[in-house]
């Protein structure tokens, strides 16, 4: 191989391992080892690093045998061992593991008895009525197989984080408009804060559950109904995007909203914790395996102090040393959205907005902020940038605009950081700035060592305040740039230069799992929309969500502090 493979692609390897040991017919808990070993993976630093600092087998679930394997991926692509399992079958069969309804055994039946080794041929064996009569596949098992098929196509397409939770919020309204649903909150990966999204869950509470799913299932952008029960139901939405609803009484909130929001990983350790308590978790409660008496818990908080643990924030059930934390009262608190105090990371009309630098300014004083900056492009940004001369004449009219809106308006630039390290413009217009973003948008893909010492000239510029969007991930087609990841992180926390974290959601950038390992090198962030329009501002809620994921607590945030601070920390950059 010519490059190293990113976390997610590692991952993917690990669960198609786990998915042929499972068709094999191995033991449930060795193939579970790979399900947790790929959770861990996603969640980690990045696995090259790992392995150079000898550091991969700290993760959670990962001993020598899976290390090894894991090893041997990241550098070749593969390993034999996943090689040996493949070659056993077609590589389409374990699509058919993906359907709802079709288990192992039913699948070794379909392609030893009907030679069905993939998606489209189960889809033609089922529109041609050739399943119909085969022994343990009655009229509603062939039913749920075509339901299971839709559900399957749509968890294929990824959807990102800004798209799912609005729509979840959508139906959240519509439940809390057409029917008797009290409660209703997104749980899941949405809750999870998670780049991207397979479904959506919405767990909600109700006294009338059939009432709540009629007006579920009836929602008219439902292209099909996957599932219908008396507490449970499954909508599929044009698009190929799938929600699952959870409806339960009241006073079963907190079990059902902690059950489907924790991660695999995290909810595993959970119920393995409970048991070692002689404790058996659920959505229906906590059940004491020696007297049968049932806890049922109103809030999230009082599930995990029945299991001995601190509260665990949605954002960090993830499996990754949380319950550890909980256990020993080491988990930090995260920030959150009422932290902030303002944003550094906006655009106007000057440069690439779309809304005129007022209207940005007026939206940001509605939302309360105590300051925040206006960061139009230098000039180098693509001939969208400005000149020292316009920037110049842009300060004039953004200290206007925050007066006139009762805001602290500061002077920014989000200047490009060139290939050799250097910033946009001389320093003697960085001067004049209260602060400056940098940011890499060109040779995104040059060589490792070349962007590490790229960033790392860039961190000792005195006056760059903040790597903006640090890898330049852009989540739908680019895992961001490769670089020694420790040595930036070394260098920001060195030199007093920030990293963001952009709430832009096709970013979210730096991703969660670099977050928190450069907050290990006691790096200060920022939390930003980069928003283009007045509506793009509430973005910065994605990059609490992402900051969150890491563990970052409100100290370690510049513009959750005060003015004065941020300020403070400007000059002591520019003076040392």
């Amino acid at each position: 191989m010519e490059r190293t493979l990113t976390n997610a692609e590692i991952a993917r390897k690990l669960l198609d391992i786990r998915t042929l040991m499972e068709f094999a017919g191995e033991p449930f808990f060795k193939f579970m080892a790979y399900e947790r070993a790929a959770s861990a993976v996603e969640n980690a630093a990045p696995v090259a690093d790992l392995i150079a600092a000898d550091e991969l087998q700290k993760l959670p679930g990962i001993g020598k045998t899976i290390g090894g394997r894991i090893a041997e991926i990241a550098t070749t692509g593969t390993c034999a061992y996943l090689e040996e399992l493949s070659g056993k079958y077609p590589p389409t069969l374990m699509e058919l593991l993906g359907v709802q309804g079709v288990g192992v055994k039913t699948a070794a039946m379909l392609f030893d008895q009907h030679g069905i080794a993939s998606l489209d041929d189960l889809d033609r064996a089922l529109n041609s009525g050739m399943l119909a009569g085969t022994a343990r596949l009655g009229k509603k098992s062939l039913e749920n197989m075509r339901r299971g098929m839709l559900a399957y196509r749509g968890r294929q397409r990824r959807t990102p984080l800004g798209v799912a939770v609005p729509l979840a919020h959508e139906v959240a309204e519509v439940l809390k408009s057409r029917s008797s649903a009290r409660s209703v909150v997104p749980a899941g990966s949405v809750r999870r804060a998670e780049v991207t999204v397979g479904d959506i869950d919405v767990v909600c509470t109700s006294d009338d559950p059939d009432a709540v799913m009629r007006a579920f299932t009836s929602w008219e952008r439902a292209e099909a109904v996957l599932a219908d029960g008396p507490t449970k139901g499954s909508i599929w939405l044009e698009g190929g995007l799938q929600i699952d609803l959870r409806v339960l009484p009241e006073h079963l909130y907190g079990n059902l909203l902690q059950h489907f929001t924790g991660g695999r990983e995290h909810n595993i350790q959970l119920r393995e914790l409970a048991v070692r308590k002689g404790l058996r978790v659920s959505e229906n409660g906590i059940l004491n395996l020696a007297t049968g008496d049932n806890l049922t818990c109103r809030t999230e908080e009082e599930v995990y102090a029945a299991i001995g643990l601190a509260y665990i924030p949605p954002e960090m059930r993830l499996g990754m040393g949380e319950i550890e934390a909980a256990a020993g009262g080491t988990l930090p608190t995260p920030v959150q959205m009422p932290d902030m105090r303002g944003d550094f990371h906006m655009h106007t009309t000057w440069s690439d907005g779309v809304d005129e630098l007022d209207a940005m300014v007026a939206t940001a004083a509605r939302l309360g902020y105590a300051y925040h900056a206006i960061s139009d492009h230098s000039w180098g940004r693509r001939g969208m940038g400005l000149s020292p001369e316009r920037l110049r004449a842009q300060r004039t009219v953004i200290r206007e605009a925050g007066e006139r809106h009762g805001i602290r308006t500061l002077c920014a630039s989000e200047v490009d950081i060139r290939e050799d390290g250097s910033l946009d413009f001389d320093d003697d217009v960085l001067a004049e700035l209260d602060v400056v973003i940098g940011s890499v948008h060109s040779s995104l893909r040059m060589g490792r060592e070349a962007m590490t010492q790229r960033l790392i000239r860039a961190c000792e510029n005195r006056y760059l305040t903040i790597i903006g969007h640090p890898t330049g991930r852009n989540i739908q087609g680019f895992d961001g740039s490769e670089f020694d990841y420790d040595a930036v992180f070394a260098a920001a926390a060195r030199t007093g230069t920030a990293l963001e974290i952009d709430g832009q959601p096709k970013r979210l950038d730096l991703p969660s799992a670099l977050a928190r390992r450069a907050r290990e090198f006691g790096v200060t962030f920022s939390l930003d929309s980069d928003a283009h329009a007045t509506g793009q501002l509430q973005n910065i809620s994605y990059a609490v969500g992402q900051a969150r994921r890491a563990w970052i607590t409100k100290e370690e945030v510049l513009n959750a502090r005060p003015l004065e601070d941020v300020l403070a920390f400007v000059a002591a950059k520019r003076h040392r």
